[in-house]
Parts: C-alpha cells; structure tokens; sequence
C-alpha cells in the first residue's frame, strides 16, 4: 500500500495524470520497481527467491521524487509452491491459467512487461476471452499503429518477444531489459527496421541485443554496382518520351479530324464532376467506435473484489462521445458476503474500440471511509455482452460484468 499525504499515487494514476509524457519517460519512472523486482528474484536477502505475485500498474508505487518501487510489500511470497498465484487477467503469465498454478518470478517477468504494454497503448493490453490470457497477435496489431510506438518496430519486437517468450526464457534481469527498450527508442531504429519479423520470434538472451539488421547495401563511387541503376533510368526515359511523342501525334490528328467550332467552349455538365469525384469510404476506426459505443452504452451488473471481499456492481455508462465515456459505481452486498454496505460514485474516462478507463470524479452516496475507485477494461464487441477488467486500486482485484440492459443515463452531478 501507499500513503497518498505524502505526494505518493499509483503508477496507473501518474499514467492518467501525465496523458502527454513521451514513452521513454514513461519507462525510466519504472527503472526503480524494476531494481528491485531483480533483488526479490535473486533470492540474496532471504536465501531464496521472492516473488510479489500481482505486479501492475495499479500495484506500482510512485513517489513525489519521480522513484517508484512496487506496493503491498508486506504481502511477498516466497517460491516454496505454498501460496496459490494471485491472476490479473491482462497481466498474468500464461502458466497461472493452469491448474494448482502458483506464482513465480517468472510470471512477476511477465506481469512487468505486460504492464509495458500498458504503458505503450495507454490502456490495458488486450485479452482473449474464450481462453483468457493475453492476446499477443491482437496486442502485436495494437502497437504497430499505436502513436506512441507505431515508429519504434524495434521496440515492439522485444516487447512481444519477452511475452512470447516460454517462462524459462523470459529476461532474468528486468533492468538490463528495460534500459534495453529503452535504447529501442533511440532516433537509429527509425532507420534499420528491414530484417524485423513481424511475428515474436526467439528471445536472445538477457542483456544481449536483438539480432542485428542489414542496413541497405552503400553505393559504389563507380563501376558494375551504380551501371544497372543508370541502364534502368535511361530505360524510363526513353519510355517517357516515346509515351509524349505517341500523345502529341494522337492530339494533332484529333485536331485535324475535329472540325473546329470557333470561340465556342464547352462547360463539363454536373453529371461529369459528380462521375469524377471519388466515392467516400467509410473509416474502419469510426465504425469501430460507432459499435463500442453501442456495446458499451447501457447497465451491466456483475461482482468485483477488494478488501471488504466480494461485492455486487452495477455499472451504468452512458457514452458521451466518441472518446468520453461517464459511468455511476453503485455497489451492494451479495448472499456470500452480506456485510457490504450500499454506496454509489462517479466515474470519468475515455474510451476506445477495445477498452476503456475510468477515473473516480465524486461521491453519490459514501458509506463510512470508503473510498472510490477506478476501473480499467478490455473488450470485444464480437465477444459477448460481458466486460472483465481491473479495479484500479492496490487493494482490489478483477471485476466481471454482463450487460443487463441497454437503458443508460447521464450519472448525477
């Protein structure tokens, strides 16, 4: 946990708060939490490894000096196979999703580039629903036209290689990895980009550098290298000017053939620059939006989990436009856990084609000390009328929603 009296707040929250900070920042806020994931794994201090077993966004701690380390400490667990793995969807490794899993520092490897993701599309990574886990081939798609990424294919490639990476190849050092990334981001990667698959492919080993590219071959000062590029541009040349001579000759005989009508000038009718105007075709990223929109827009009615236990949710959005999204939080006790009290907040965000963010904005109905929260989602339309996502608190975990009507309303001010 964190003590916010101090200037400390989630790494999720300084995301939110710093909307315009450029990747590479973003990254170097992380290079302490990664310092000392390294040290829990190795084992130094307690003789053996140590893994947190939940790291995110939302667990990240980031303190008024700009050092961040991640949260709830106190709640480590040591690689002995006794404590079953905490699993946030987005970011948990594919081995938690089995049966008995038990949490690693080699899913703690994973939880910390999946949460790069994050940080690279602003948003969590996407999921598969059918089969849970992370959806590398969409997220691969995602940050190849990303803003933020979409230049650096360097980048990309050792981000989708350490989470396709299998557990045992996963980067044993997370800070040699990160200052990896980070030299991904350099100006010269814009400029090698040819021998990058598009695909992950094997991981190299921790510290070491991609595999190199091949830069286009120099040109020669002179002799056999620089003759068949003369030879190929005089060919385009006398093609040209064979196509110019065949043009006139065919313009002169028109105008001999023609008989000529004086002054008179002929006006194109309407029909001809209706004809000529290329038909508008429709934005693949407006639809898109257009059926988030719909498919969020409505009540959804579910559970979440936080430190009072599970909890009944029922979440109204109603979308304010193509970005903005408001959503009211009311929560309630269910049959297993009837001590919840009822509350009811305010949530602000924005929202995409495969998710969205909430922020807390003001209270409706507080009970006692509780305190809001925010949530983070990905989804897919063609996937169903649910939502799963995160509870962006330190404290909390996932929450499950399914769409219980398409009645919707502005939330109270």
């Amino acid at each position: 946990m964190y003590d916010n009296r101090f200037g400390d707040q989630s790494y999720l929250d300084w995301l939110a708060l710093n909307p315009y900070e450029g990747l590479s920042h973003r990254l170097r806020v992380l290079a302490d939490t990664a310092v000392v994931l390294d040290e829990l794994h190795s084992g130094r201090r307690n003789g053996v490894p140590v893994a947190h077993g939940d790291v995110k966004p939302s667990t990240i701690v980031v303190r008024s000096d700009g050092s961040s380390s991640p949260a709830d400490l106190g709640q480590l667990w040591t690689v002995d196979g006794s404590q079953v793995s905490a699993r946030s969807t987005p970011y948990a490794a594919p081995e938690l999703f089995l049966p008995g899993a038990v949490t690693s520092p080699a899913a703690d490897r994973f939880a910390f580039a999946a949460t790069i993701a994050h940080v690279a599309l602003g948003a969590p990574p996407p999921v598969r629903f059918a089969h849970q886990g992370l959806d590398l081939q969409q997220l691969a798609e995602q940050l190849r036209t990303h803003p933020l990424c979409a230049a650096f294919p360097a980048f990309q490639h050792r981000l989708l290689n350490a989470l396709a990476a299998p557990a045992a190849d996963r980067p044993l050092s997370l800070s040699t990895w990160l200052e990896a990334l980070l030299n991904d981001l350099t100006p010269p990667t814009l400029a090698m980009t040819s021998g990058l698959p598009l695909a992950p492919g094997p991981y190299p080993p921790p510290g070491e550098p991609l595999p190199p590219w091949s830069p286009p071959a120099a040109k020669g000062p002179s002799g056999s290298s620089s003759q068949p590029l003369t030879w190929v541009l005089a060919g385009v040349a006398a093609l040209l000017a064979v196509v110019l001579l065949a043009g006139g000759a065919w313009y002169l005989i028109q105008q001999i053939d023609e008989p000529s009508d004086g002054d008179l000038v002929v006006a194109p009718s309407r029909s001809a620059y209706t004809s000529a105007a290329p038909s508008p075709t429709p934005s693949p990223v407006g639809d898109d939006l257009t059926t988030a929109r719909a498919f969020l827009s409505g009540t959804w009615e579910g559970t979440y989990r936080c430190r009072q236990g599970l909890t009944g949710l029922k979440l109204t959005l109603f979308v304010v436009d193509d970005h903005e999204v408001e959503a009211t939080f009311e929560f309630f006790p269910v049959s297993s856990n009837p001590n919840v009290p009822r509350g009811s907040f305010v949530l602000e965000g924005s929202y995409s084609a495969t998710g969205f963010t909430l922020q807390p904005d003001h209270w409706v109905k507080r009970p006692g000390e509780y305190v809001m929260v925010g949530l983070d989602a990905s989804f897919s339309p063609r996937a169903g009328q649910s939502i799963r996502g995160e509870v962006t608190d330190a404290a909390c975990a996932e929450f499950q929603l399914k769409k219980s009507s398409t009645d919707t309303r502005r939330p109270p001010v």
